[in-house]
Parts: structure tokens; sequence; C-alpha cells
């Protein structure tokens, strides 16, 4: 079954807005955001998510990115939508276990940062370039 995310895009000041998820003493790099619920639209539900991932009011914008990946046992499939996000005030504390924080990283770290997936590269350029404005597919690898 293909697991439905949201997530957000959100850059500030040559920055980007990243969750870091700690499993099984690793750590990774996300977009922030999550599943959606029943009932809720994909802006609600990346709305509520980044409330609950890092304590903020925000504003979403237009999908910028669908991306795509499976675990090499095809057992976990994720069908991720990006979302172009403006970000109100200051970063406030998780409530979600599962985050360790959020925190504004430079967006060249995407290059080097272990995200999941691993789309980071590749939105780093696109980032760096400003050039992307329609939406985007991206089949990245996966990343446990």
């Amino acid at each position: 079954m293909v697991r439905v995310r949201v997530a957000a895009l959100a850059v500030r000041k040559e920055k980007i807005l990243l969750a870091r998820h700690v499993k099984a003493n690793r750590s990774a790099y996300l977009l922030p955001g999550g599943g959606m619920e029943s009932g809720e639209t994909a802006a609600e539900s990346l709305t509520r998510e980044l409330r609950e991932e890092a304590g903020v009011e925000s504003r979403v914008g237009d999908l910028r990115y669908v991306i795509e990946a499976r675990s090499l046992d095809g057992k976990r499939h994720i069908l991720q939508l990006v979302f172009a996000v403006k970000i109100d005030g200051e970063l406030g504390r998780s409530v979600d276990p599962r985050v360790a924080e959020c925190a504004w990283h430079p967006i060249g770290d995407l290059r080097t940062l272990r995200m999941h997936p691993d789309a980071g590269a590749a939105i780093a350029h696109d980032l760096a370039g400003g050039s992307q404005q329609a939406c985007r597919y991206l089949l990245a690898p996966w990343r446990d």
C-alpha cells in the first residue's frame, strides 16, 4: 500500500526548515510534514503537521514536488506531496515524539544531510538555481 505524506518546502533567508527524526539511534532529516488524516485536505493536513512538529502557524502555497520512494524490499512505498509554505513567526516546540527538533538549515546542507526520502540534492539544486516554478516529480532512493 502506498502511504501519502504531505511536506513543507519552507525557505527563509537562504535556509530551509527540516525536521530531524531519530530512529534506532540514527538521525534522518525530513521536510516537515506527515500523513493525511481522513476528512482533511492536503493543505489542512500540512497546516496541522507544522503545528505539531514545529509549533508554528503557516500558509500553504503551490504544490512544488511529488516525490516517490520505495524500499528495496518493496514493502514500503511513499508518495510525498511537497508544498511551498510560508512560516509565520518563530519556531516553537514539537509535540511529535518522533521529531527530535525542527530547525532552519542552510540550503546547501541538503546535499550532505541524510534525507528521507533522499531528494535533498535535487531540491538544493532547484533552490540554488531559483528557476523551478512548476511542480516536479522525483523518484528518490529510500533511506531507512
